[in-house]
């Protein structure tokens, strides 16, 4: 029996497409063109499903054929210094309790991942320039991944001042964490669509950015660490 998995696709920025599978929160393709999107998708989900089962060894795998379907398709568009990206028919949907106990499970194993991925870096490492990054470095990889955690949930009125965020970085990893989870139950069945920066938000499409922007940057410091021998 096969299986049918959704797919939504948007490109991000320039050269950076990604197929969401909408039925699984955090599993996602990306590539450099549409069609490379698409066809890592089925890929994607198999490496999601083992994935999931390494952190949730009662997860089971599904014993099925995969096939996907494009569902919605999207372009970002430039204003100004910046990219309106997708907001999905799908995101408009809201978060149910299941949606919220599923996404809090994943949530632990994303940062599971990123603080074991950087528990091994000296600080001499972490700071290391990198020429290509556009945050200098895998410090500021990092602080970019605590820091656009607190930013998704602004675009939804759910803000933390800047006055009140930690100069550690670890700190400020986890103070953005907390931030997110104490926030988590109020989106429970939120149905609000919010505009920022012409950009258009939902409960969902936060908690899908989300998980999203942390797999996607733990795996780029990952690629790091490989590159420059930091393993």
């Amino acid at each position: 029996m096969n299986m049918l998995f959704h797919l939504a696709i948007n490109d991000i920025e320039p050269n950076h497409w990604v197929a969401w599978v909408i039925e699984w929160h955090g599993c996602f393709s990306k590539g450099e063109t549409y069609k490379d999107a698409i066809a890592f998708a089925s890929d994607a989900i198999h490496n999601y499903f083992q994935w999931r089962h390494n952190h949730e060894p009662t997860f089971v795998i599904p014993d099925s054929q995969r096939e996907t379907e494009i569902t919605e398709d999207i372009r970002s568009y430039a204003v100004d210094d910046y990219f309106v990206n997708a907001l999905f028919e799908y995101d408009k949907n809201p978060l149910n309790e299941n949606d919220l106990a599923e996404i809090g499970k994943i949530l632990s194993y994303t940062r599971k991942d990123l603080l074991e991925e950087i528990a091994d870096l000296s600080e001499n490492l972490m700071n290391q320039p990198i020429e290509t990054e556009v945050t200098d470095s895998i410090a500021g990889v990092i602080k970019h991944i605590a820091t656009a955690e607190i930013w998704y949930f602004d675009r939804i009125g759910l803000t933390c001042p800047k006055e009140h965020r930690p100069e550690r970085l670890i700190d400020l990893l986890h103070f953005s964490r907390h931030h997110t989870l104490e926030n988590l139950p109020r989106l429970l069945n939120n149905v609000a669509v919010y505009e920022k920066r012409n950009e258009l938000w939902t409960a969902r499409k936060v908690m899908r950015r989300t998980l999203w922007h942390e797999i996607a940057h733990t795996r780029q410091i990952a690629r790091y660490k490989r590159k420059f021998g930091m393993l």
